[in-house]
């Protein structure tokens, strides 16, 4: 009798932890703040390039888009509130979203820079640093925008400079750790030195990134690093080595980017 008693005693200790642990589990995931971080190649009027909707985008449906955005209450942020929100739980808008740019195209300069100016919103543009203000060539299919215009753009407060590497490597096809090193590590060197900030996010070329490649971009210094999944959002309970990035295609209406990025929220 006494054993039963206990038993039973025991089986509704249980049922309370269990049930107090599911209603915490449940409002943390209600609470938790999901945020979709988008991805932007090139802006051009050249129909030949528009053919390739994955890295380019008109200049007027790139407005579309980011007014789209703004409409609907989408509050663009910075990865320094992101990480501030993840490390010490500081409030985020409603509907955060943060909007970023790789390569450093010449382009982001002449048209996103003024649209994001116009509309009061931010972006971040990780730059190959070894191609800061190059032309067209062999190795370089569009121009790039110089230091002194990367400079003016992160005078702004719209615009933040980070790193994409110093000469765009796959970091998944070597284990170089020299040639890592060097593509993580000058690459953060330049944009400090250049900008008078702190580089602190890093943005795998092609996405392309190891377990050990992530273990040497936190050694450098950086605080986040951000992959190419195209699916996916983030949160606070998520690894911020492995950030997730949504690429929008250039031939997207304003509506199906909004899809887009609603979906990867589920």
């Amino acid at each position: 009798m006494i054993i039963k008693r206990i038993s039973i005693i025991i089986l509704c200790i249980a049922l309370i932890f269990s049930s107090v642990f599911y209603i915490s589990t449940k409002a943390k995931a209600e609470g938790e703040v999901k945020v979709p971080i988008i991805l932007y190649h090139n802006i051009t009027n050249d129909p030949a390039l528009e053919g390739k909707p994955l890295l380019n985008i008109t200049p007027q449906n790139f407005y579309l888009h980011m007014k789209a955005l703004k409409d609907n209450g989408w509050n663009t942020i910075t990865f320094d509130e992101y990480y501030d929100h993840v490390e010490n739980n500081a409030p985020l808008p409603p509907n955060p979203i943060i909007i970023t740019f790789d390569d450093g195209y010449k382009s982001v300069y002449d048209y996103a820079y003024p649209t994001l100016k116009e509309l009061g919103m931010q972006s971040t543009l990780f730059v190959i640093t070894s191609r800061m203000g190059a032309d067209v060539s062999a190795d370089v299919t569009y121009p790039h925008f110089s230091w002194d215009e990367a400079r003016e753009m992160q005078a702004s407060g719209f615009i933040d400079i980070e790193s994409h590497s110093d000469t765009h490597v796959n970091m998944f096809d070597t284990n170089d750790t020299d040639k890592i090193q060097v593509e993580l590590r000058k690459s953060k060197y330049l944009i400090e030195t250049n900008l008078n900030k702190e580089c602190e996010v890093f943005a795998f070329p092609f996405g392309g990134n190891t377990d050990y490649a992530r273990k040497l971009g936190l050694a450098a210094g950086y605080k986040m690093l951000c992959l190419v999944g195209d699916q996916g959002s983030n949160s606070a309970g998520d690894q911020i080595d492995r950030m997730k990035r949504i690429t929008i295609s250039g031939d997207e209406t304003t509506q199906q980017m909004l899809d887009t990025i609603t979906k990867n929220l589920k």
